[in-house]
């Protein structure tokens, strides 16, 4: 089985598949880590400056076919990884089950305050209007939702473990 964590900037995936890798004792998966390294970027920021979010989605399309037969493995995906069907089908099969990290727009604004390697964060409105456009499709990707605004990362971690058992 893998786990797959979705969720906006600033939801917690990174911080969630840490210790879900402890819990499991599994192997974490950094999508955004690895398309860093694909595309020889030191950051986002450079990344985009290379060839913009064209860039990205296509690097992760291509990542997805890689780790797509990866087992017991704990996912963490880019914010925008379910703006594609193909990749989030890539990631579930065989077994994988897709959790969603939802946290309010104002929880992820006050963690990612002072976070300049989001690029697309820089603009707050531009940000805001990408929030509520993903929303419905973090929703509809979901195998299980969870509230991320007033619990740690240990007590989200701990319910993913006990939902996916």
């Amino acid at each position: 089985m893998k786990i797959i964590l979705i969720g906006f900037m600033g939801s917690g995936k990174s911080s969630v598949a840490g210790k879900l890798s402890n819990l499991f004792n599994w192997p974490v998966i950094e999508m955004d880590q690895l398309v860093l390294e694909k595309t020889k970027s030191k950051n986002m920021d450079a990344l985009f400056a290379k060839g913009g979010e064209l860039l990205l989605r296509e690097t992760e399309l291509a990542l997805s076919e890689e780790i797509a037969s990866f087992k017991e493995s704990i996912i963490s995906t880019g914010g925008g990884v379910v703006l594609n069907k193909i990749i989030l089908e890539r990631l579930k099969e065989p077994k994988g089950k897709i959790f969603f990290l939802r946290a309010s727009f104002k929880t992820l604004s006050m963690r990612l305050a002072n976070d300049a390697s989001r690029p697309l964060f820089k603009d707050i409105l531009e940000a805001e209007s990408l929030y509520n456009f993903r929303q419905p499709l973090y929703l509809k990707a979901a195998d299980h939702v969870i509230d991320a605004d007033q619990k740690t990362v240990e007590e989200i971690a701990e319910e993913i473990f006990q939902k996916a058992r």
